[in-house]
């Protein structure tokens, strides 16, 4: 059985394939396919369980009617964690696409 945090892995592993492969695209219209199934590929793998966290936090942070300070801090530390990834991607297919504009 594979553990949330290697699934993550796995997921931002074939996000920085597919960005890999967009650098590689011979042509431009190659190039923006593999940025388009770069992106698609790291919401699928990445942000959409990161939300689905994100998701069942607040649902339990709210389930007794209060939030505590530590459920917030939880909470946070999700999204950043949402930001990072997609900062992280953003910036590896820009970097693609001012290579493939070369």
């Amino acid at each position: 059985m594979m553990l949330p945090d290697d699934k993550m892995l796995l997921g931002i592993t074939g996000t920085a394939v597919s960005a890999i492969g967009a650098g590689l695209s011979v042509t431009e219209l190659q190039a923006i396919i593999s940025i388009i199934v770069t992106i698609a590929g790291f919401v699928i793998s990445v942000l959409i369980p990161l939300i689905i966290k994100l998701v069942k936090k607040i649902k339990a942070a709210k389930a007794d009617g209060k939030i505590t300070k530590e459920e917030v801090d939880d909470i946070a530390s999700t999204v950043k964690e949402i930001v990072d990834e997609s900062s992280k991607v953003i910036e590896e297919v820009s970097d693609k696409k001012s290579e493939g504009e070369k």
